[in-house]
This record gives C-alpha cells, structure tokens and sequence, in this order.
C-alpha cells in the first residue's frame, strides 16, 4: 500500500477548500440555484471523494460520494431543492468538517457516518420525479450531446487535413466514474494522440478546462490523424480509466455556424511529409479568440501559475527581520545627519548620506512586499457568515438575508485573526436583537424578509468594516433605563449621557436588554469584549441607531499590527509613542487657557469642552491639578480620538512623525495602564507605545 503520510498536509489544505467551496455553493443552491452552481458543487464533491479514497479514509469518502449522488440527481431533474435536503447536506457538510480536523490532529478518523449516509439515499429514494418549471429551474438538466462549435480557422484546419489525405474523427471520451484524478487521464488522451502522430483540431471544453478539472466524466475532440477509426479508438482504451471511446467521422455540414465565444482549442494541421519548420510558413495564422480571461481563449497553452505555497512562520519571520532594518535605516539616517552638521563639506559624507538615501528606499519597498505578502482578503472570514445567519434565522424563526461587499478587501493576517470573534458577536447580535421576527415586520409594514448588510472597503490608512440591519433599532431612553435597573449607573449619571453615550452603553460589562438568556446572547458578555478585541489592534468601533430603523456597526481597522507611524513626543526626558491613527491634531496652549472641572483639567477647543491628561502626572505619579498650575511655559498639547470621545494628553516637547516597529513587553512586566508596547528608536533607546484607550477610561475614572 502506498505511503501517505507526506501527503497528508497537501490532503488537509485541499479538503479545507474544497468544504469551504461546498458551504458556500449549498447556499447558493438554496438560494439561487443555477447550472453553474451545480456544475461546481459536484465538482468539489468529486474532487474531495477522489482524493479522501485515495488517502485511505474510506469513511469520508463514502460520505462525500452519497453527496455527490444528491448533486447529480439534481443536475439530471430527478429532484429539486428543498429545505430538509439542504439541512441534511449541510449535517454531512459539518461531519466532514470534523473528520477532517480529527484527521489534522491525530491523523485518522473514527467519526460513523452510516446513519448521515443513509439519510442522503433515503433523499433520492423517497423523492418523486420532478416535471414542473419551477424545479426544472432548481435542477438544471444535464447538456444533451451536442454538436461541437468550431471557430473558422478550426474549420479550415480540418479542411486543410483532409485535403492531405487525413482522417478527421469526433471522438468522445467517457471516463470511468472512481477517476480520481480526471485532467491526469485527459492530458494521457492528448499525448496518446500526439505520440501517434495525431492532432488534436479542438476540443470541448478546451484544454484550460481539462488541466482544471472543469468537466464531469466526460470530453469531446476533433483530432487529425491516419489511424482506422477502431485502431485509434483501441489505441486510447488501453489508458487505464478510460471507460468508453466513441469515434465518428466529422460531417463539415452538421457543425454550427462558430461564434467568437465558443470556448475551444486549436493546433496547427501539418500535412504528410512536411516538417513543422516548412508548416509553419504554409498554415494560416489562427486568429485570437475573443474571451474575457485572456490567454483562456488564445488557443495557446495556459501558463503554469508561478506560486509558492510558504509557511506563516517563515513570514513572521521576514516581518520580524525587516522590523529590525526599519530601525537600522532610522539609526543610519540619524547618523548621517549628525556627520553632515559636524562635517559638511566632506566628501564622504556625501556617499554615506547617498547610500544611507538608498537603504532608506530599498527598505521601504521591501517592507511594503512583505507586508502584501502577508495580505489575505477578508473573504477569508465573510465566507463562514451566510451559513452561521441562515442557521441562526432558523433557530428564532426569522427571515434573514445576509449581503456581503468588499469581500475583496485585503488585510493584515494577524489582524484577520483576531477580528473573527469581534464579527461573529455581533453579526448573532443583529439576528437575535435587532431582526424582527416576519410577522412583527409585516405589521410595521416591513417586508417579512430582514436584510443584514455587511461591507468592507479602504479608508485612508484603515479598513472599514460596517454591519448593518434594517431591524427595530435601539432607543436610548431604553438603555438608560436598562443601566440604572442593572445599577450599571446611577440615575443622575444616565440623565447626563447624551444619546450617543447612550448608545455605548451596551460595550459596557455585565450589560444586556434581552429578557431573556438564548444559546445566542442575553448573558450581558459579548459586546464588551467586542470593544476591548477591536481596541487591541488598534482598531475603533462606533455606533448609530434609529428606533424603528435599524442599526449600524462602523469599524476601524489598521491594515497591519507590526510597523505603524506614531508622533513621538517627549515627557519628563522620556520618549513615547502616540500611533499617528489615534491623532486628530496638536496645540500650544498658555497655561491660564486651562480651567478646572472640579479637580479635572480641561479647556475649550472651538467651542467644545476638550478635558486633558497629563503625562507626567500619569506615569509618574503626581498631582494632576497641581502639574497644570505650576510655572507659566506654553504647554503642548495632543488631541487623540476614541470614536466619538476627544482628550488632549499634555507633553513637555512635540519630537515629530516617525515610523516605529511595534515591540511587545515581556510577560514579567505586568499590565501597564497606558502602554501598548514599545519600540526602539534610531539612537537606541527605547520608547513606549501608549495605548490610547487605557488613557480615555483614566480620564473617565478620575472624572467620576
């Protein structure tokens, strides 16, 4: 028996795609089914049942073959979609799942599947034939054998052959149904015809479909050649899993009139006893084909995609790497300026400021390549919500329809990672709170289907992510009343929030408006940790409600976690960081501009009440009150932003914009309130990163 254990990662990464290709196309079938779904559906069924037996893990593959059943007899018309047959294919779908992550872990399976593999024939055996439109529509039949659509200069060529003297056969290759490896056999069929000085005029579908994979058991060709019509046919039986040869004379008058779309394939004819060097300068040019893809249509053969698969590690490690010549460029630039003060007129400081100039530019561009070699869109984590919405709409009884955009919009890996959760929340959130259930909605006169809206795009140096729905919305007033019954706040403390702040209660610990506890939400956790994921990378949420209307999740995101711009400024000799993304603007202010709220410094900035945190005073322990009032220097002052909150935090000295490699703390540090993390800067030392968060509840504490 064959040794498949290297293969066993390739397996793996395979079976994954091919399940996330079968979740997808499930919903669509339920959906919007078409042919093109059905065609894709059984191919991935075919393609993960092949490879499954071939690995030996006899269980899934029985499982996926009693699926693929399912899909054929859709595609012939035998039976039609329903709801009880999508919730048994998506019951067969999360088995699979699950063998294929105990095969991950331990290397085998011992999942049963006897009783999902029965419930898959019992849907073929007790459905009645299907006749009617509306199911012939659900269960497109499968292409009646058809005549081939020739392009003019295929034509031609089969012309040109026949006039040498040459045979031109229709031959239609069925393969046998257990192939595991279908564009293997097709390619053997091809080069079977060209060791025996044939030629392959055209074929249906072309040659870029039968590299893929894209045909059932079956394709067509037009070949050229002098064989008899059973020796030819004897000739390609002999390849193993080629089950059946039909060969027939090509009829110049039963062919179609050829239109530019038709997807084939051409090869020059070269006639008897003429080289291919002399055929060249006597065959006719074949013109391009027209297509949308490209080389697809050109009748030259596909280039091979240059890809290599890489490890996440061997990134992490290249990010890590050009971190440390990000530092070493600034460290370089800042030694370059100094040699130019102390010696301006010599010429090798000239060369060292050229090189160090180059370095600068040859560093960027290689960590702007691998940085967009870390990139994933973000469909990598939109494309498991239609199934998890449509599960969820089930299990409270809702209608739901989830439209997702921007699905190619590329992120940060690690940033990927952690924003799943953040989504998921409140995405059930959404169904759960702010869907109506049908009936609900048709007397407010909504329709009985609700919509969620989830959408990603660029902004600026961010990535925007919205989760919108057209549900009942959520009142303030409601809130309020709901954090003072909970004793969240006091209600002298709810009267003063204004509607936004309101709003944001719902991001607060331990609160929740459901009446009751589902498996889904009501236990006052969730939207809590929603904020404090999001605010670790760096990221913003806000929030916008109108009762009755619905509501709207914006997210901010940064597009990586590694290397950030940041405004580096000075406190008490000490240098941090601020990330230039939470910094709206800087002042100078005089120090009688700033007034007292009870003990809470702030001043008015353009008509707004802006409070201020001092820096010193945080880290280093003094008064608050007492830093604003002494002396009379001009104090700086930095105003970040936190959603819709402003605070200015005050520093000794503005040093200027610097890009930073983000550094974690050790461990043995603790959390320290303020700090994110460090870096290392150009001299050496080292600054701290300052997590703006952390300063905006300081201020909410000490105001309270």
């Amino acid at each position: 028996m064959m040794d498949t254990t290297e293969y066993i990662a390739l397996f793996l990464e395979e079976a994954a795609e091919q399940i996330n290709i079968l979740e997808q196309d499930i919903l669509l079938l339920e959906q919007s089914p078409s042919e093109d779904v059905l065609h894709e559906i059984f191919r991935a069924a075919h393609t993960l049942k092949g490879s499954s037996r071939a690995m030996g893990f006899t269980a899934m593959g029985e499982l996926t073959h009693a699926m693929e059943d399912v899909f054929d007899a859709l595609r012939k018309g035998e039976i039609g979609v329903s709801t009880e047959m999508v919730n048994r294919l998506f019951d067969a779908l999360d088995t699979l799942k699950a063998m294929r992550d105990q095969i991950a872990e331990g290397g085998t399976s011992n999942i049963a599947c006897d009783d999902l593999v029965r419930s898959l024939r019992d849907i073929l055996n007790d459905a009645a034939p299907v006749h009617d439109d509306a199911a012939t529509a659900a269960a497109p039949q499968k292409a009646s054998q058809t005549a081939m659509v020739l392009q003019e200069h295929q034509r031609e060529a089969a012309l040109t052959a026949i006039d040498n003297g040459l045979s031109v056969y229709r031959l239609t290759v069925r393969l046998a149904e257990d192939t595991l490896m279908k564009s293997v056999r097709a390619l053997m069929v091809l080069q079977t015809i060209d060791a025996n000085k044939g030629t392959v005029i055209a074929s249906q579908p072309d040659e870029d479909a039968l590299d893929n994979e894209q045909f059932d058991l079956s394709f067509e060709l037009l070949v050229a050649t002098d064989k008899a019509v059973e020796e030819l046919r004897q000739i390609l039986l002999q390849i193993s899993e080629i089950r059946e040869v039909e060969v027939s004379p090509w009829q110049k008058s039963a062919e179609p009139v050829p239109t530019q779309t038709a997807a084939s394939i051409a090869a020059p004819v070269i006639p008897a006893g003429q080289s291919p060097e002399e055929a060249k300068h006597t065959q006719p040019a074949a013109p391009p084909i027209a297509s949308g893809d490209g080389e697809k249509g050109s009748g030259r053969a596909p280039v091979a995609s240059q890809t290599v698969r890489v490890d996440v590690a061997r990134l992490d490690t290249l990010l890590n790497l050009v971190g440390e010549l990000v530092i070493d460029r600034t460290r370089v630039a800042q030694l370059g300026r100094e040699f130019e003060a102390r010696f301006q007129h010599d010429e090798l400081v000239d060369s060292l400021l050229e090189a160090a100039g180059h370095i600068g530019r040859i560093t960027d561009e290689l960590q702007e390549h691998i940085m967009k070699a870390r990139m994933l869109p973000i469909e990598h984590v939109f494309n498991r919500f239609p199934r998890m919405i449509r599960d969820l709409a089930q299990k409270f009884g809702k209608e739901v329809k989830l439209i997702m955009e921007g699905q190619e919009t590329e992120l940060d890996r690690s940033v990927i990672e952690i924003i799943s959760d953040p989504l998921i929340h409140m995405l059930r959130n959404s169904v759960d709170h702010g869907i109506e259930p049908p009936d609900v909605r048709e007397t407010l006169g909504k329709p009985r289907q609700g919509t969620i809206r989830l959408s990603a795009r660029h902004e600026e140096n961010y990535i925007l992510i919205e989760i919108e729905d057209d549900g009942k919305g959520m009142d303030p007033a409601h809130l309020r009343e709901v954090a003072i019954r909970k004793g969240v706040l006091t209600r002298e403390a709810a009267e003063r929030l204004s509607d936004k702040e309101a709003l944001s209660l719902i991001f607060a610990p331990g609160f929740s408006t459901a009446k009751e506890v589902t498996e889904v939400s009501g236990r006052g956790v969730g939207m809590d940790i929603v904020r404090s994921n999001i605010q670790r990378v760096g990221g913003l949420v806000d929030l916008e409600s109108v009762p009755g209307k619905g509501t709207r999740f914006s997210i901010r995101l940064p597009l990586t976690l590694a290397i950030i711009r940041a405004l580096l400024v000075r406190v008490a000799g000490q240098v941090y960081a601020i990330p230039l993304s939470s910094v709206l603007e800087t002042l100078k202010i005089q120090p009688e501009m700033v007034q007292f709220v009870g003990r809470r410094p702030a001043i008015v900035l353009r008509g707004r009440t802006l409070p201020l945190v001092s820096l010193q005073a945080h880290f280093y322990g003094k008064d608050s009150a007492s830093s604003f009032c002494r002396g009379r220097e001009p104090m700086f002052v930095v105003v970040v932003g936190l959603g819709e909150r402003q605070l200015g935090l005050v520093v000794n000295h503005l040093i200027g914009e610097q890009e930073i490699v983000i550094k974690s703390l050790s461990r043995y540090l603790g959390e320290i309130s303020g700090v994110s993390g460090a870096t290392i800067l150009g001299d050496g030392r080292v600054a701290l990163i300052l997590e703006v968060a952390d300063l905006f509840d300081h201020a909410s504490a000490c105001a309270a």
